[in-house]
């Protein structure tokens, strides 16, 4: 484990970091977000020990730093620590392949990692445009040449900063999709994201910082829930999701049209998540129409996972009818608060209010989908199944 304890860094006689402390574990994404200026390029820097800290300690697996030391009494933490910055330093003289080689080649390590390379060039689907120079590919390929490059000496930890800032959404879901195979291979990942959805998905835990303090860390679904601290709520809100990714529909036409609509776009097998809600709540709202809708998703064999505070007589007969379309559990009274939230297959989140008009406002964002559906598999490990 990488871990920091009551770091504090000092720059021009400011503050910058002010008693942080954070772990990095082997195999876990850790997102870094907050303001500009709240020190989270800082924490990267510290945790590599490129600027060493005033005081605090580091542990780096069995080797710990207590600070302050001198920098002649460290032994560098790289290629164990591994960091990207958003500048990428790559060589404008030298093919990518070379930019990627260039420090095995120093350690005299080429010849025995070539095999290895090779993986990582197929894994990050590379072999089209390794041998051109940095001037004739994308920003998004240069990007994937600096990670490359990094996990070439085999770093156990990996620290990125705001890797993807200057890359579309394309670019960013690529990028995002390589970091969770490199995760998978058990390497510790840090990484300053300005973008939430990208910061959220797939993190393992979330670090909000700011005024060069951590305010909150915890799971990604939490930030999404957050209800108490007032400055995250608003942090969160200004800087995901944006007006085109968010409809509404309101009143019973439009609450029926909306989730017929819904079924016949999503596939077959597909699996709805639902999370709050009260017994009867959502069908009354449904009205004649709920017939088609039930008829509709036997059709095409689409699930519902379900955690309810209560059931109603068509849940039980739901149950009973067919158990393999209806995985129902009953939440905890301490829950009781939440809205009703569904979690659909594509990508989509409904958040749904039934008095004193029926309304759905959904939300398209993979990232926000992810986020409750860990919250789900959390809350089901404690919640018992309905039978009916």
């Amino acid at each position: 484990m990488l871990s920091g304890t009551k770091l504090t860094k000092i720059y021009n006689g400011r503050e910058v970091l002010k008693e942080v402390s954070i772990k990095i574990e082997p195999g876990k994404i850790t997102s870094l977000i907050g303001p500009s200026g709240s020190g989270k390029t800082t924490i990267l820097r510290v945790l590599s020990m490129l600027d060493l800290p005033e005081s605090g300690s580091i542990i780096l697996d069995d080797k710990k730093y207590d600070f302050p030391l001198e920098k002649d009494k460290i032994t560098p933490p790289w290629p164990k620590v591994s960091v990207v910055f958003q500048q990428l330093f790559i060589w404008p003289h030298l093919t990518l392949r070379k930019n990627i080689e260039l420090p095995l080649e120093i350690k005299g390590v080429l010849n025995e990692n070539k095999e290895y390379l090779d993986e990582l060039y197929q894994m990050f689907d590379m072999n089209e445009f390794i041998d051109r120079y940095p001037n004739q590919v994308s920003l998004g390929q240069r990007q994937r040449v600096a990670l490359v490059r990094a996990l070439a000496l085999k770093p156990k930890y990996l620290l990125l900063d705001e890797i993807t800032s200057s890359l579309d959404v394309e670019q960013s879901g690529i990028i995002l999709s390589h970091l969770t195979k490199i995760k998978q291979q058990g390497v510790g990942i840090i990484m300053v994201a300005h973008d939430i959805d990208f910061a959220l998905s797939s993190a393992d835990s979330v670090c909000f910082i700011e005024n060069g303090r951590i305010v909150k860390q915890g799971k990604p679904y939490e930030f999404l829930l957050e209800t108490n601290n007032t400055r995250i709520r608003n942090f969160i809100d200004s800087a995901s999701l944006g007006a085109d990714n968010v409809r509404m529909y309101s009143g019973q036409d439009e609450f029926q049209a909306y989730h017929l609509a819904l079924l016949e776009r999503l596939s077959e097998n597909s699996v709805i998540t639902i999370i709050g809600g009260l017994g009867a709540t959502w069908y009354d709202p449904m009205g004649d129409k709920y017939k088609k809708y039930n008829a509709l998703r036997i059709k095409k064999n689409i699930v519902w996972n379900m955690l309810m505070y209560e059931y109603g007589e068509e849940d039980r007969r739901l149950v009973k009818e067919h158990p393999s379309l209806n995985n129902l559990f009953t939440l905890s009274e301490s829950t009781k608060t939440m809205a009703d939230i569904n979690i659909n297959s594509d990508g989509t989140v409904i958040l749904q209010i039934f008095d004193p008009i029926p309304t759905v406002i959904e939300i398209k964002s993979q990232a926000l989908a992810d986020s409750y559906l860990s919250y789900y598999n959390d809350l089901v490990k404690h919640s018992k199944r309905f039978l009916g």
